[in-house]
């Protein structure tokens, strides 16, 4: 019984581990938040990049099963590639055969599938395209907004790149 509570607060506490040994590519310095959920039995379907991080309650979908539980059709399933230094909002869902470019932040709450351009600013459901990071950046250099007083806060993971 101890090993098992063992096991199950570790797998809890290392995410990145369990999802290797089920298959997965996982980056360094990937940061998985509260309540992430993957499908280990797919993980060899996803790879994610260096320095990602996954917000709280964020889900991964490696199949869809929908036409199969109501008209035997087959299961269907797909890769899900997270390219470096992504940022999944809070509560974000991908869904099967998604293709995320590196330095793409993806707006909480944000339903996800097709394949979205490197180094832009996506969020909504379905996720639409709304600006570049640099367009994003200037935008909030300009405004004068109440959260501006809040003091910079270090990258979590300095050694990422």
């Amino acid at each position: 019984m101890f090993k098992r509570l063992y096991l199950k607060v570790f797998f809890k506490l290392f995410p990145s581990y369990r999802l290797r040994k089920s298959g997965a590519q996982i980056g360094k310095n990937v940061f998985f938040g509260e309540s992430v959920y993957v499908e280990l039995e797919n993980a060899k379907l996803l790879k994610i990049g260096d320095g990602s991080v996954l917000s709280a309650f964020s889900k991964i979908i490696l199949h869809d099963s929908s036409l199969n539980n109501i008209d035997n059709f087959d299961v269907l399933y797909g890769k899900v590639v997270i390219g470096k230094n992504v940022y999944i909002g809070s509560g974000s869902i991908i869904l099967p055969g998604t293709d995320i470019g590196e330095g793409t932040i993806v707006g909480a709450g944000s339903l996800v599938k097709g394949v979205l351009k490197k180094n832009s600013v996506y969020a909504g459901n379905p996720v639409r395209y709304l600006s570049s990071v640099g367009q994003l950046k200037s935008k909030w250099k300009k405004r004068n907004n109440p959260l501006t007083f809040l003091k910079k806060m270090p990258r979590w993971n300095k050694n990422s790149n």
